[in-house]
């Protein structure tokens, strides 16, 4: 391997380092962990709530996440944003209302860089 192939790996390797510390960071805090657990099956964790878009394709509305957990709507937002920045979730909008749902591909990566880790 040449240096810049040696320094491209390295490079590589702490972008993924970092990208899994980050998804570690958003899932540190309990709620986001529940809320991931939620979002696992959300026809069943969200059968209470009568659904605006289709869960499967959008995912659940943040309204009904906050409604769930019993938080407040700025709380509710800010922790889905952080899962969103870490990469674990992704959102639509669907008119005036933001879903989300699981990336599941990511945290098949996720679980699979842990596995590399440790």
């Amino acid at each position: 391997m040449s240096g810049n192939d040696e320094v491209g790996a390295r490079t590589e390797q702490a972008a993924d380092t970092s990208e899994t510390l980050e998804a570690f960071k958003a899932l540190a805090n309990p709620v986001r962990l529940q809320i991931m657990r939620w979002l696992r099956d959300p026809d069943a964790e969200f059968a209470a709530y009568e659904p605006i878009a289709d869960r499967d394709t959008v995912g659940v509305c943040v309204s009904h996440i906050q409604a769930k957990s019993g938080l407040a709507q700025s709380t509710v937002s800010s922790y889905m944003a952080t899962l969103e920045r870490a990469g674990l979730v992704r959102s639509t909008r669907v008119g005036k209302w933001t879903h989300y749902r699981r990336d599941e591909e990511r945290l098949r990566r996720l679980s699979e860089a842990v596995g590399g880790l440790i």
